[in-house]
This record gives C-alpha cells, structure tokens and sequence, in this order.
C-alpha cells in the first residue's frame, strides 16, 4: 500500500489491466472481509456511502445480481466513511442481504483511490481489474463489465452478453 502524508493522496491505484490491491474491512456483523480469501473467483466491489443518491438503487439491484449468479460472482459493498451500524441499519432498510463492509478511516478507499463515490470495480478469477464503472451508468453497462469476469454470463433478457471489444 503506498504511503502518503497527511494531506496528501495516493493517487489512483485501481487501474484497468492492473492487479487489484489488497482490500481488508470490518463487516457490518463484525468479522473481517479480506479479498484473498476469494482469490480464483470474479469480484465486483462497490466503493459507496449511504449518502449517495444511487445507493438506493444500485445496492438493491447487485443484491439481486448477487442472487443470481451465487457461486459464480461474489458482490460486496464497501462503504466509506460511515459507521457499522449507519451502514447495517440502510443495507436493512433498503432490504439488501449483500455482504458490507465498512471503511471509517477512508484507509482503504485511498488505497484503491475510489474517490468519486460510488465506484464499482469488476475483477476477473486472476484478481486483474477489468473494468470500473461510475455509478448512475445503466444496467447494460454492467452487464457488459459482468460478461468481461463471468463466463457465459447471460443477461436480465435470458440473452447471452457479449463483452465490448
């Protein structure tokens, strides 16, 4: 993880191509997500905080992405900046069963340097970035990071997504 000086950031380390940085938070139950316990197996990780507009949706529609496709991708939400319980009480309310872990420091957002919030970041089974999408974008554009991570990933029509070229 790249030092830095109060003050100053690290700059993006998140890079399309690059290997994803190392990523350990607090669960909102408490235990600890550490990212090379899925080592071998897609990822979709959600930079986010419950203030942002698009938490209310996106978060409800990657649970239901997580449903879909379990054992095949793994989805977390990694919000910055908020308390666990802030952050346990919105996931319940909007009725989200994603695992959420909780980044109060901001330490791990700067290691990532997911700094405009939310920010989704698609990692393939070899634990390359291979996609990072801003939220607001449209479910079209997920399903196209989905298909660059997931295999024969079909989309919400039953129709096989092709990944752009």
């Amino acid at each position: 993880m790249p030092t830095t000086e109060p003050g100053e950031t690290a700059g993006p380390v998140v890079a399309i191509g690059q290997p994803a940085p190392p990523l350990q938070v607090t669960l909102t139950d408490g235990s600890l997500l550490d990212l090379a316990d899925y080592a071998g197996q897609p990822m979709w990780i959600n930079f986010m905080a419950t203030w942002t507009p698009q938490a209310t949706t996106e978060l409800p529609l990657m649970d239901r992405y997580q449903r879909d496709f379990e054992g095949q991708l793994n989805i977390f939400a990694i919000d910055v900046g908020e308390d666990r319980q802030t952050v346990r009480q919105f996931m319940q309310q909007l009725d989200v069963d994603l695992p959420a872990g909780v980044d109060e420091d901001g330490l791990a957002q700067a290691a990532w340097g997911t700094y405009a919030l939310p920010v989704h970041v698609f990692i393939d089974e070899l634990g390359v970035v291979q996609e990072i999408v801003y939220g607001g974008a449209p479910v079209d554009v997920w399903d196209e990071a989905i298909a660059l991570i997931v295999p024969d990933f079909v989309g919400p029509s039953g129709e096989p997504v092709v990944p752009p070229q």
